[in-house]
């Protein structure tokens, strides 16, 4: 199967998952009220503790370090697929499982207080899941899109 650039499924999808990280980015340009507003929107899906979220110039993003890179991740995976077109993606299960891993460890071993996270372990573990989420999302639409040629 070969990723095109080409269709409303896949270019509506990137343009979503391009438009999270720029939302979440908002807060330190917002009024007060606003800010209020796109917290409480991406509240159902990150815990948003301030020690663990970035901040820019001393305003809380709308998500933590992990959602972050998460969303990051979501842009970077389509984009990395077109790279990596010649990869079959037969296993792609086991790619996943494999990307959450590392998040696992980085969230796991924090809480047993045998590895000691950081803002960037954070961003990291949770970019690498979000680039192998990205890249499945990328295939799976541009499979669809194939399956709706064929037919």
């Amino acid at each position: 199967m070969t990723i095109r650039v080409s269709g409303p499924a896949w270019i509506g999808s990137l343009v979503l998952m391009a438009i999270l990280p720029v939302l979440v980015s908002l807060p330190p340009w917002l009024s007060e009220p606003m800010q209020f507003a796109l917290m409480q929107m991406f509240d159902p899906f990150c815990h948003q503790i301030s020690e663990r979220s970035p901040h820019l110039h001393g305003v809380q993003l709308a998500v933590c370090h992990r959602c972050y890179g998460i969303l990051i991740g979501l842009v970077t995976g389509p984009v990395a697929a077109l790279i990596c077109r010649s990869w079959r993606g037969r296993n792609a299960r086991a790619f996943m499982i494999a990307s959450l891993i590392p998040l696992a460890l980085d969230w796991g071993l924090g809480v047993l207080h045998v590895w000691h996270n950081t803002p960037g372990s954070r961003f990291l573990t949770g970019a690498l899941f979000g680039i192998m989420a990205g890249i499945l999302v990328a295939r799976a639409l541009a499979w669809r899109e194939i399956s709706h040629t064929v037919r």
